[in-house]
């Protein structure tokens, strides 16, 4: 089973050990490939782990959470945040909307709760995943393609059944380029085709 990474962030390392010990990561499908007491930290531990998942408490010293998740968006838009926050800070992290945290999570965090999430974000990036994959897999399709593509170009240009206003929308599809005002294409007429021309 594929696992997505997670790192935990937050200044009190009796909380980031309880979420880790609570939490059935394996069995959900992710993994904590770090830890980190503050914003500083974490982005120098995201430069090289590069996690999916990223649980972080707001109060931290040097980089606050909000702060953190902004420059893990700006590096990693489609970096998975989930923000940690105490009741007094519950409306400060709401007006954070166009951060796109994926969850607010009040503490002390409950295990079931974070779990539940947890589950729910698994299936959005599961989805993500097989969306991208079936993408790779079409452009792979295509690209395999484009030297029968470029012939049957070439061969309906040869022919007439190209219109002039249709020529450059073909080309870039096509990936050819023909740089220049005049070009030549050489090809070649089978017997039997030149047989029905005369």
């Amino acid at each position: 089973m594929l696992t997505y990474k997670v790192l935990l962030v937050d200044d009190e390392e009796e909380v980031m050990d309880t979420i880790e010990h609570r939490i059935s990561w394996n069995e959900m499908g992710f993994e904590v490939i770090g830890k980190a007491r503050n914003g500083v930290k974490a982005l120098e531990i995201s430069e090289k782990m590069q996690p999916d998942v990223v649980i972080t408490d707001i109060k931290m010293p040097y980089m606050d959470g909000l702060e953190l998740a902004r420059n893990l968006k700006q590096d990693n838009p489609d970096m998975r945040i989930l923000i940690l926050t105490g009741f007094d800070e519950f409306e400060y992290a709401r007006e954070a909307v166009h951060l796109e945290i994926e969850e607010y999570i009040l503490k002390p965090v409950n295990a079931n709760e974070l779990s539940d999430c947890l589950k729910r974000l698994k299936d959005v990036l599961d989805k993500e995943r097989e969306e991208k994959l079936n993408v790779r897999k079409l452009e792979q399709y295509y690209t395999d393609s484009l030297p029968v593509l470029q012939t049957n170009f070439f061969y309906s240009l040869i022919e007439g059944r190209i219109t002039e206003g249709e020529i450059c929308k073909f080309l870039g599809d096509y990936r050819i380029s023909l740089p220049g005002h005049i070009f030549a294409v050489p090809f070649c007429i089978s017997r039997k085709i030149m047989y029905r021309i005369i």
